[in-house]
């Protein structure tokens, strides 16, 4: 009963924000502010680049609602706008992508409904073992178990076809699978 209100109360504030509501935009804010932050932390190497971007992002997805032009999901578009700002930052300043390297022990990153394998680790280990995987396989990872996304929404997100998105994942898995193995 609580996922049905609280999917018709996102709905309710998914119409008011089309129109411009601010505090229907302070509810979403509210909701991915921590998600968000946590996506953007791990693919930067501060927690103030991580703190500034994350406020850029809903600046920008506040932009994008004033001037009116549509958003069909706002779970997708917000990630595609953090995904966009992650790689635009590394642009300007002209650095190689830094995934993962930096994570705080203390910082809770994994959410409860993230990924589980069969081998019992905890997540920081999990997360140093997604480290060794390549970029790409990081970020489908990360928001398919880190941030429980859909393989729709990856596929908006990273701008790939699903059955690529899938294949991703698939493959991603296996090798982590393989270096968690390879580590016992």
């Amino acid at each position: 009963m609580n996922s049905l209100k609280s999917s018709l109360q996102e709905k309710i504030a998914f119409l008011k924000l089309k129109s411009g509501d601010s505090d229907a935009f302070a509810f979403f804010y509210d909701k991915y502010v921590a998600r968000i932050y946590r996506f953007v932390l791990i693919k930067v190497s501060s927690k103030q680049i991580a703190e500034d971007l994350t406020q850029e992002i809903f600046l920008k997805v506040w932009q994008h609602l004033v001037d009116k032009k549509d958003i069909k999901s706002f779970q997708s578009f917000i990630f595609r706008v953090a995904y966009n700002s992650v790689i635009d930052h590394y642009r300007q300043n002209d650095r190689q992508e830094l995934p993962l390297d930096y994570i705080n022990e203390n910082e809770d990153l994994v959410s409860d409904d993230a990924l589980t394998l069969d081998d019992k680790i905890d997540s920081t280990a999990l997360l140093e073992k997604i480290r060794e995987l390549k970029s790409e396989y990081q970020e489908v990872l990360l928001l398919r178990y880190i941030e429980s996304l859909s393989i729709d929404e990856i596929a908006e997100i990273t701008q790939k076809e699903k059955n690529n998105v899938r294949v991703l994942i698939h493959r991603a898995l296996s090798k982590l699978k393989e270096i968690i193995s390879n580590n016992k």
